[in-house]
């Protein structure tokens, strides 16, 4: 019998003792799988447009699914070649040379990744379907996004996965190579030396942390652009580092100081946990302040993946008031326009207006135009009347706006030389408010004045129509067309009943209205905004789900390791009388304080990151925050009830090992 089928048979026999490494690695091969099918599509490039490469952000994301899945059949092959020590040493002590026992570990290893690959990438090929369907859910896709079988996602996966299963039976190889004897018969009663932390660095943890915190909540968003993305950059940097630096020096001196506290700390449950947490925090302290990121990270994408979602609906609103709208100068094309909406019978129309918009430049002190220019120059303007305002406000899309989304709707202007001032720039909240400020506007050769009542940042004529905008009353707007004729836009309007079910009616006018003439579609829009940025929602959903099982999976790994390492300790603590309900209670609060630690941490970071994008929703109108917090809470209630599943079942196998019989 070879060595390879020596350890297929030892898979075969004792499977249970594999289990948890075969499932580590079954989950692992299944989603990259699914990853690279997806990918590999051919129908995923047509998504890709001029501001996302879909295909790119893909490939991005595959790099961190191969990290996290080498990282989690890492610490499942800990586990399992932590277990195996004790029969690697009855191997050598039945007289087995070390080469043949490490190509048997070798051969054990290679058995489970070959059993995993044939079993997973077929039904990870077979599932893509289900996924590619939420992918096209989430871009809203006009089209179902067929399966397509690729054979570079299959080879690809294969390839993956055989340089990480043969780095792990490499590990495996050399274990007998890397231990005595004697360490490997009493590899479950392995001992850890003291701790040692720094007071200096302890403090510095804390300045890096909170100064962190506090920097990035008072971050100016306005700046935009790639200065903002260094600043947050550099700041996630800081808070990193003071993650680590806090974990390894911070924790420690923590533990010691409670040491001190002789009245709580010589209480027995406390006297046998926070000694035992003591000697092992320092093989611990990486580990969580790693797990803590990776909770921050996995928090903050579900949280942002499925509140940007609810905002991306909101703010189509923003973009496109009306369900179509256009140039409607051209009574030709009116007609025909009008033709293509009333021959839907399945829809019908709820409002028809158009509305009267006279063009011009202005300049005033403050505004400089939507690239903040110098003043000297003008800058371009719309004029509507109060009334108009007034029914936008009442009978748009825009009426459904609320929180920072939600537009002035009781403008006041008392004097004729009065106007409302919509600018078309995201600086006001650093600049201020324009009221008060001088308008000096241009109407072909025609110059009026007006002083600023009060200023809006918010459009409200859809993003192709995204320029200043100032309100007039109804008699100086009467007497400014009449002194103008060859600035003034006629904008059609409809509203239909069915604004989501007009596919058909979209296409036809996107033929019919010329590309020079400007044409505005609700429905278009709602579906642009969620092909540009669905791909992040589900990729973003996707990570936060591997996030969980990777995170909750290593805590649990390392609790069973730590379980053998206790075992000797436990059963000890029996002998002297320590009941099964007391030595229930130690293990609940040990291995709740390795669970707590990291997820108060990761949450702490999430809310910060989140508070500041809750504050960017805010500034930019992309609708109710509320909604956003709302979302935000839900979702780490979602993930603190995973990490509460993890916690339970590393406490039931965390007993189970402690309670087993040599």
């Amino acid at each position: 019998m070879t060595l390879f089928n020596l350890g297929a048979k030892n898979v075969k026999h004792n499977f249970k003792n594999y289990i948890s490494y075969f499932i580590s690695s079954f989950i692992s091969v299944f989603i990259l799988t699914i990853f690279f099918s997806i990918y590999f599509n051919p129908h995923i490039h047509s998504f890709s447009s001029s501001r996302v490469k879909v295909v790119a952000v893909f490939k991005a994301a595959a790099i961190v699914v191969i990290v996290f899945s080498a990282i989690f059949i890492w610490y499942a092959n800990s586990y399992f070649i932590k277990n195996k020590k004790k029969q690697v040493a009855l191997y050598s002590l039945l007289g087995m040379k070390k080469k043949e026992i490490g190509i048997l570990m070798f051969c054990e290893n290679i058995f489970l990744g070959i059993l995993s690959i044939v079993i997973a990438v077929p039904l990870g090929e077979f599932s893509s379907n289900f996924f590619l369907k939420l992918y096209a859910m989430c871009i809203k896709s006009n089209t179902s996004i067929k399966y397509s079988f690729d054979i570079k996602s299959i080879l690809m996966t294969i390839m993956v996965f055989v340089i990480i299963f043969a780095l792990n039976s490499m590990k495996a190889y050399y274990v007998i190579y890397d231990y005595e004897l004697i360490e490997l018969m009493h590899a479950d009663k392995e001992g850890e030396s003291s701790p040692k932390f720094s007071k200096a660095l302890a403090l510095l943890s804390l300045i890096m942390v909170l100064g962190g915190y506090i920097v990035t909540l008072n971050v100016d968003l306005s700046s935009g652009g790639k200065q903002m993305m260094y600043k947050i950059l550099a700041l996630s940097v800081i808070i990193v580092a003071g993650t680590y630096i806090l974990f390894n020096n911070l924790l420690i001196y923590v533990f010691k100081l409670s040491q001190k506290n002789k009245k709580t700390y010589y209480k027995w449950q406390n006297l046998l946990s926070i000694s035992q947490l003591t000697y092992r925090i320092k093989g611990n302290s990486n580990l969580l302040a790693t797990i803590s990121i990776i909770s921050a990270v996995a928090m903050t994408a579900l949280c942002f993946t499925f509140s940007f979602n609810k905002m991306l609906d909101e703010s189509v609103p923003n973009s496109a008031p009306f369900t179509i709208s256009y140039d409607g100068g051209d009574k030709t094309l009116n007609k025909e326009v009008s033709a293509v909406i009333r021959k839907d019978k399945g829809n019908s129309i709820t409002y028809k207006k158009d509305f009267k918009i006279i063009k011009g430049s202005g300049r005033t002190p403050k505004y400089k135009g939507s690239l903040e220019k110098l003043s000297s120059f003008p800058f371009d303007i719309y004029i509507i009347s109060l009334s108009e305002y007034n029914d936008i406000m009442e009978n748009s899309n825009l009426s459904k706006c609320t929180g920072s989304s939600a537009r002035v709707t009781d403008i006041k202007i008392n004097n004729n030389n009065q106007c409302f001032f919509i600018e078309a720039s995201d600086l006001a909240s650093k600049r201020g408010r324009l009221t008060g400020s001088k308008l000096h506007t241009t109407i072909g050769d025609n110059s009026y004045k007006f002083n600023i009542s009060d200023s809006d940042i918010k459009g409200v004529l859809g993003y192709k129509l995204q320029k200043a905008t100032i309100v007039v009353k109804d008699t100086v707007f009467k007497q400014l067309a009449a002194s103008t004729k060859n600035n003034i836009v006629t904008w059609r309007t409809y509203n239909l009943k069915k604004q989501y079910d007009i596919k058909s009616i979209a296409e036809k006018l996107n033929t019919i209205i010329p590309s020079d003439k400007v044409f505005v579609c609700y429905y278009n829009n709602y579906i642009m905004m969620h092909s540009l940025y669905g791909t992040f929602t589900f990729i973003g959903m996707f990570l936060g789900i591997l996030f969980i099982a990777s995170t909750g999976s290593i805590m649990y790994y390392k609790q069973l390791m730590e379980a053998h390492e206790d075992k000797h300790r436990y059963t000890v603590l029996s002998k002297i009388g320590l009941s099964k309900k007391k030595t229930l209670k130690l293990v609940v609060k040990q291995v709740g304080f390795i669970f707590i630690v990291p997820l108060l941490f990761g949450t702490l970071h999430s809310a910060v990151a989140l508070k500041v994008y809750v504050h960017y929703l805010d500034q930019g109108g992309w609708g109710n925050s509320i909604h956003a917090i709302q979302l935000i809470g839900i979702m780490m209630g979602i993930y603190a009830a995973a990490y509460l599943f993890y916690y339970l079942l590393s406490v039931i196998a965390y007993m189970k090992i402690i309670s087993r019989k040599a």
